[in-house]
């Protein structure tokens, strides 16, 4: 009998392009429902692009797992994420060092996933608003914000770096 698969298989390119995915989706999700003339008069949409949002993400963040797994990225824990992802526990709400492992089990194991939009009305430029994960672990709650874009956009440069090196 001949091996048809070996093993789970998520090269690079499919990391970049789940990061485009998540990179528009997230900044489509800005403005389409808040500063659109898409007047929403049903729910259905809100609720199929929240679908679509919720597998890309979790798709991006299962590609990068594996391929952690698989040692295709190198020093990954040197990547800087202090300007799109802050991480807390509940119970001292001080803000903990976080790497890009830690941002796709925290997206992998969340409860919870939150992005709210600004009135139409409230007009404040390039502010963004960011996503939230919550979850549980062992019996601590926790708290994931993260700028899905310069997330996408982190993850796109270190690949850069990686593929540069190889």
């Amino acid at each position: 009998m001949s091996e048809i698969f070996g093993q789970h298989r998520q090269d690079l390119n499919e990391v970049r392009r789940l990061c485009l995915i998540c990179h528009g989706l997230d900044l489509t999700s800005d403005k389409l429902f808040s500063d659109s003339t898409y007047n929403e008069k049903l729910s259905i949409t809100r609720g199929i692009f929240q679908n679509l949002v919720s597998s890309s993400i979790l798709s991006l963040a299962v590609s990068i797992r594996i391929n952690l797994y698989q040692n295709n990225f190198k020093d990954i824990a040197n990547v800087d994420l202090s300007h799109c992802a802050h991480y807390y526990s509940h119970s001292n709400m001080k803000q903990k060092e976080i790497s890009i492992k830690d941002v796709c089990d925290k997206i992998i194991h969340a409860n919870d996933f939150f992005k709210n939009a600004f009135p139409k009305e409230l007009n404040l430029g390039e502010h963004k608003v960011w996503s939230q994960f919550n979850g549980v672990h062992r019996k601590e709650n926790w708290t994931l914000n993260i700028s899905v874009e310069h997330f996408v956009e982190a993850v796109l440069n270190y690949l850069d770096v990686i593929e540069d090196q190889a």
